[in-house]
C-alpha cells in the first residue's frame, strides 16, 4: 500500500449502468436517466460515455443542467449527438422539459442523458412529458464489500487484497459506507501514510485516525 492511488476504474455496478445508458441513447432522440446518491460515481460513468462501444461515432458533451438550460436553445444547431446533463436534480422548473424539446428539434434529434441525485426522480415525476420521454433508467448504489476491495485494489495499483490489507480496506469501506468518492479519498491519504513508513502496515486504527482528522465532526 505504498503507491499513490491511480485513477479509479469502473465498478461492476458502474459498468452495468454505463452499458445500459449507452444502449438507451445509441439511437437519435433516446433519453436515459442515471440516478444515485452523491459520491457513487455518476460523474465517473458520464466521463466514460464517449468511449462506450455504441457511441464511439457520436459526439458527446457533458455540462451541468444550468449550463444546458442557458445555452441549448441558443446553440440548437450546434448541439452534439448526445447531450449529457449532470446535476439534473438542481434543475429549475421547466428546465428539463425545455432541454428535451430543444434536443428533439435538432435534425437528427440529439439523445439526452439526465444524471443526478434523488430529487431528479421527483422532478421527472412532476412532468408527464418528461416522464414519458425517458426510455431507460439506471441507478447507482454504494459498493458492496467485494466491490470496494476490487476498486481500492485497482486504485492502489495492486491486483489483489492480501491479508495484511484486508482489515484496513474493510475499515475504509465501513467508514465511507461504500461510497466510492469517500473511499478513494481515505485510500489516498492512507497511501501517503504508508509511503512514509513502508515497514509498518496500515491498520484499522490508522484509518480511523485519518478519518477523524479529515472530518473533525466524526470524532
Amino acid at each position: 500500500m505504498s503507491e499513490s492511488p491511480a485513477a479509479p476504474t469502473l465498478t461492476p455496478t458502474q459498468q452495468a449502468a454505463l452499458a445500459k445508458i449507452a444502449c438507451g441513447i445509441s439511437q437519435p432522440g433516446g433519453v436515459a436517466l442515471l440516478c444515485g446518491p452523491q459520491g457513487v460515481g455518476k460523474t465517473t460513468v458520464l466521463a466514460h460515455l464517449a468511449s462506450a462501444r455504441q457511441l464511439r461515432s457520436l459526439s458527446v458533451e457533458v455540462r451541468d443542467i444550468a449550463a444546458w438550460a442557458t445555452a441549448a436553445e441558443a446553440c440548437r444547431r450546434d448541439l452534439p449527438d448526445v447531450v449529457v446533463a449532470d446535476d439534473a436534480h438542481l434543475a429549475a422548473d421547466g428546465d428539463i422539459a425545455r432541454l428535451l424539446a430543444t434536443c428533439r428539434s435538432r435534425r437528427p434529434a440529439a439523445s439526452v442523458v439526465l444524471a443526478g441525485e434523488g430529487r431528479l426522480l421527483t422532478l421527472v415525476s412532476r412532468d408527464s412529458r418528461v416522464e414519458q420521454a425517458i426510455h431507460l433508467r439506471a441507478s447507482l448504489r454504494p459498493c458492496t464489500l467485494a466491490e470496494s476491495f476490487g476498486m481500492l485494489a485497482a486504485a492502489l495499483g495492486t491486483t489483489a487484497v492480501d491479508d495484511s490489507l484486508h482489515p484496513a480496506l474493510a475499515t475504509i469501506h465501513e467508514i465511507a459506507a461504500g461510497i466510492p468518492a469517500a473511499m478513494l479519498r481515505l485510500a489516498s491519504l492512507a497511501a501517503v501514510l504508508a509511503a512514509s513508513r513502508p515497514d509498518w502496515p496500515i491498520t484499522p486504527a490508522d484509518i480511523e485516525t485519518i478519518h477523524r482528522r479529515l472530518s473533525p465532526q466524526a470524532a
